[in-house]
């Protein structure tokens, strides 16, 4: 049953890994071998990235550290033990010893990572009310009970390899280019053959761009979905008005802020009046049911 609804909130995520492990295993030969190859590679990296290895190692990556001050440990503390506990009373599926880290900065953001990682910023502390905060954890708690940590991780995983083997192929034609440029004075046989290169370095860059934006855009388009759902996580679990008050907060921080189409293609969160607009619905559905 997990492995199904992990299946159903990550499908964009799981394709497009099986898309970085196509075109990795196409450029190495597309044969067997091959295949063994990319496999080992691939699977070695998600198995560390999903480690606890792996997830102190993320940590440091993002600068996340545990809570230390007396004010840090009595004020973050009980209110993430409160809605920890009331999130696994819900779902008993939710993992075991997830842990609450800091990360040192003054922008506004929570984030889940891995399995048994949330972090908040101190602008996050700094910026919402007690309540609004139990909201933002409730929040983030749900992208690890939905398995959105994960899917990402391979997403990213897979983006790192293709990135690294287009950097190579790039650096190659580089080199080819080079050596065509300095011996097409020879012949006319150089000199087409350096404008066939130029020619297929401009449609390879071509290629490139849109297949990483096409990319961009699908996993946004994922992204946005797991938001959604984590919302909805956290209304299961009690703190859905905590959230919209949390929600109606940012929305006056971030108001002003034009994004550009191609922007709005590519973002990673709905708009926050969408997310409001989903909660405050699931509310009103629950009075109605309560008092018909």
């Amino acid at each position: 049953m997990r492995v199904l609804k992990f299946l159903e909130s990550n499908w964009l995520y799981i394709i497009w890994f099986v898309v970085y492990f196509s075109i990795a295993w196409a450029i190495l030969g597309a044969n067997w071998n091959s295949f063994i190859i990319v496999s080992i590679i691939y699977g070695t990296s998600v198995t560390i990235a999903l480690s606890p290895v792996g997830e102190v190692i993320l940590r440091l990556v993002e600068g996340c550290r545990e809570p230390a001050t007396e004010q840090e440990r009595n004020y973050l503390m009980p209110m993430f033990e409160e809605v920890y506990e009331n999130a696994k009373e819900v779902n008993p599926q939710l993992n075991d010893d997830i842990r609450l880290y800091i990360m040192d900065a003054m922008y506004v953001n929570a984030f889940a990572m891995g399995r048994k990682t949330v972090a908040v910023t101190r602008g996050a502390i700094e910026t919402f009310t007690a309540d609004e905060l139990k909201g933002v954890l409730a929040h983030e708690l749900g992208h690890i009970m939905h398995g959105h940590t994960k899917a990402l991780l391979l997403s990213v995983i897979g983006n790192f390899f293709f990135s690294v083997m287009v950097w190579v192929f790039k650096f190659i034609l580089h080199i080819i280019q080079f050596i065509s440029n300095a011996v097409a004075h020879l012949n006319v046989v150089a000199l087409v053959f350096a404008f066939i290169l130029f020619i297929a370095r401009i449609y390879v860059n071509i290629l490139v761009f849109l297949f990483i934006y096409l990319s961009q855009a699908m996993l946004a388009l994922n992204s946005r979905t797991n938001e959604i759902q984590a919302d909805s996580f956290a209304y299961e679990v009690g703190y859905g008005r905590e959230l919209i008050l949390g929600l109606y907060l940012l929305q006056k921080i971030t108001m002003g802020t034009k994004l550009s189409l191609s922007e709005r293609i590519r973002a990673s969160h709905p708009h926050i009046a969408d997310r409001i607009e989903h909660l405050e619905r699931l509310e009103n559905e629950a009075i109605q049911a309560l008092y018909p």
